[in-house]
């Protein structure tokens, strides 16, 4: 059986350990932000290690891309970001707990999938191709609504020719 000393001093060095693992932590949290850029650097995204949004730097040349090229760019770098960021908290914990520890296997769990690179377009018409591409990827629209049959002649939709608001 342990004496209150002993049982004190494990106690103390339990205390210093998780105080160590924290700061650990604390740490490598304060650096697991990410930034990602697109390939011409005109387009850079960085977020916190939650994956937040923490700035947006755009160059004239990616001011110049079509509006729905550059939200696409944005959102796909904004990923790539995200996910940086993601790793590094996974690691963070891993280098204190350990990979094979829950925590480290709860966080990696859910870290987003890798951005895959955009493969090149083979040359030729690209307008063709995008709307081929679109037409193909484009969503059905829903069936329209049955129409409601026409009212019959002695249906007039009313309950009655007297007002409410007479007095009987």
């Amino acid at each position: 059986m342990k004496t209150p000393e002993e049982w004190m001093r494990d106690f103390e060095a339990k205390i210093a350990e998780a105080q160590a693992k924290a700061a650990a932590v604390q740490e490598g949290l304060a650096q697991a932000g990410g930034s990602a850029s697109s390939k011409d650097g005109s387009i850079v995204v960085s977020v916190a290690p939650n994956g937040a949004l923490t700035g947006l730097e755009l160059t004239a040349d990616a001011m110049r891309k079509a509006p729905g090229q550059l939200s696409g760019e944005i959102l796909e770098i904004a990923r790539k970001a995200q996910r940086g960021a993601a790793v590094k908290v996974a690691e963070t914990f891993g280098a204190v707990e350990g990979t094979g520890s829950e925590t480290y296997r709860l966080i990696t769990e859910y870290l987003p999938p890798p951005v895959e690179e955009e493969q090149p377009k083979p040359a030729g018409y690209a307008f063709n191709e995008e709307y081929e591409e679109r037409a193909a990827t484009a969503p059905q629209p829903p069936p329209l609504p049955a129409r409601r049959p026409a009212p019959r002649p002695d249906d007039d939709e009313d309950f009655g020719g007297d007002s409410i608001f007479k007095k009987h």
